[in-house]
């Protein structure tokens, strides 16, 4: 029994001596001298001293006698027979060259895959304290983003007789939520229903529309020449708020915090010009408009909570523009 005990821990201070320690020190010793030979040779060693224990040690530990191991660690890492190089060389090398490309597109689509898994749940927890958090969450966003200071906000008599404020009341959260009164249900809906919104629902998503919406957008103005202007919500995805104007003529995208009544801070989609809706990815609706003399696209895309809000939006934005374009 003592001398297994004994056995049993040779190998085990040999391998941490000739596996961990002398390799450590010499790969030191390499930075420090800049030798590059013998970096590459340490590099080399740890990548497969890594590729060892991680895969084929517990193979090994339950296969071999520990003193095979011993020995394998010994190769890997004595210079003479730099045993890391050989499996490098004739084993990793070979195996990269094969499958570097499918390696590098798979490595890719998990890396989209988890932005969009992250960023799925940002918005999700975002819009869950937006929806519990009501006002308070109005005074948290102009907190965070900043009051446009007072002599940019200061609108005249004159602007504000042109240029009606849509509501008083703050943008609403959900499109749910805010037709929620209606005596019209709006549960399970889906983007391909015939679902037909009675004249109180209607004049309820209008008012809605009005009121305002905050929402997650990004804009895109595309000229004639094909060249790409700049907007407010340049750089991609931005929260905001989606409006309706008070004449019913236009559709507001202005970034949270900012003054709808400024030309510069908000980016209008015209009723009578909307050349496309419709619905993309699973929350999101599409807006798009091209100007009467056909010189401007505008193309916005406009993020909801849910897919069940993008749901409604759609089904309401559907049988509301024909109203809208008759005024």
């Amino acid at each position: 029994m003592m001398q297994q005990l004994l056995t049993l821990l040779f190998q085990s201070v040999s391998i941490l001596l000739f596996g961990y320690f002398i390799p450590a020190l010499s790969s030191v010793k390499a930075v420090v001298h800049r030798d590059i030979e013998a970096y590459h040779q340490w590099s080399t060693y740890w990548l497969i001293l890594h590729l060892y224990t991680t895969i084929l040690s517990p193979i090994l530990h339950l296969t071999l006698h520990p003193l095979f191991q011993l020995l394998a660690i010994l190769w890997l890492s004595l210079p003479r027979y730099q045993g890391a190089a050989v499996v490098y060389d004739r084993v990793v090398i070979p195996w990269v060259n094969k499958y570097e490309v499918q390696v590098d597109d798979t490595i890719d689509v998990a890396h989209r895959g988890a932005r969009r898994w992250v960023i799925a749940k940002v918005k999700t927890i975002l819009w869950a304290v937006m929806g519990e958090g009501g006002s308070l969450v109005d005074v948290l966003i102009k907190g965070v983003i900043g009051s446009i200071a007072d002599d940019d906000s200061k609108v005249s008599e004159t602007q504000n007789t042109n240029h009606p404020t849509s509501s008083s009341n703050p943008p609403r959260h959900s499109v749910k939520e805010a037709l929620s009164h209606s005596s019209s249900s709006i549960d399970d809906m889906s983007i391909n229903d015939d679902h037909s919104f009675d004249d109180n629902l209607v004049q309820d998503f209008i008012s809605m529309l009005i009121q305002g919406l905050y929402v997650f957008a990004n804009v895109e103005k595309i000229s004639i020449n094909g060249e790409h202007e700049r907007n407010i919500f340049e750089g991609g995805f931005k929260l905001g708020v989606l409006s309706l104007d008070g004449g019913r003529k236009w559709f507001n995208i202005t970034q949270a915090g900012r003054d709808q009544q400024q030309e510069q801070s908000v980016e209008r989609v015209y009723v009578n010009d909307l050349t496309r809706l419709a619905a993309s990815g699973p929350q999101s609706i599409i807006l798009e408009c091209s100007t009467t003399a056909g010189e401007l696209i505008i193309k916005a895309e406009i993020v909801l909570s849910d897919e069940s809000d993008r749901n409604v939006m759609l089904n309401g934005l559907r049988q509301c523009l024909p109203i809208l374009k008759d005024e």
